[in-house]
């Protein structure tokens, strides 16, 4: 019996200690670290603290170059042409559309006139070989096209790719390759009577 009342006095022994830490004021509140006693600066110590910033002309920067646009709208001749940028619109030889592309392609079209014949026609930059470059062409107008029939089934859609035949740009520069040249090969041109 004897035993169990050393084992229950210990284990009451344990509990009071630990309920008295629990209950302790914390260390911060013993004084000594409250904000009323932090010392004032001297005037030597806040002039070292300040830091005198240069007031030379700013630069300006231009995002000019920087940001594409997903269209671009001209005329030629008597058709109105959207050309869209490939890059924007598609994953690196991908036709995949990403979400909500046709809903953005839909707005692009929204002025396109009522019951308008439009040409679809994709082209590539000269990167992969013919046959290929043609087939991701053909992919792109079709999937292009496709956003374009569910936003405007009104639309008389033809469509065709054009792989690397009808560059619009150089791709190369004073013998290196021109990367924003092979840009605007890669892209999709919508097509129809201004």
């Amino acid at each position: 019996m004897s035993g169990r009342r050393r084992i229950g006095a210990a284990t009451a022994g344990a509990a009071l200690a630990c309920t008295m830490a629990l209950v302790a004021s914390p260390a911060w509140a013993s004084g000594g670290g409250e904000p009323e006693d932090v010392p004032v600066p001297t005037t030597s110590e806040l002039a070292a603290s300040v830091r005198v910033l240069s007031l030379e002309p700013a630069r300006v920067f231009s995002l000019d170059g920087l940001v594409s646009t997903i269209d671009d709208t001209r005329t030629d001749g008597a058709e109105t042409v959207i050309t869209l940028a490939s890059d924007i619109l598609f994953d690196t030889s991908a036709f995949e559309l990403p979400p909500g592309a046709g809903d953005t392609l839909g707005a692009i079209v929204a002025t396109v006139p009522q019951g308008a014949a439009v040409s679809v026609v994709g082209h590539t930059d000269s990167v992969s070989d013919d046959a290929s470059n043609q087939v991701l062409s053909e992919q792109r107008a079709n999937a292009v096209a496709q956003a374009m029939a569910v936003a405007r089934p009104d639309l008389s859609l033809t469509v065709s790719g054009r792989g690397e035949s009808d560059l619009i740009a150089s791709e190369s520069a004073g013998g290196e390759v021109d990367p924003a040249g092979r840009a605007k090969n890669r892209r999709v041109e919508i097509r129809f009577a201004s």
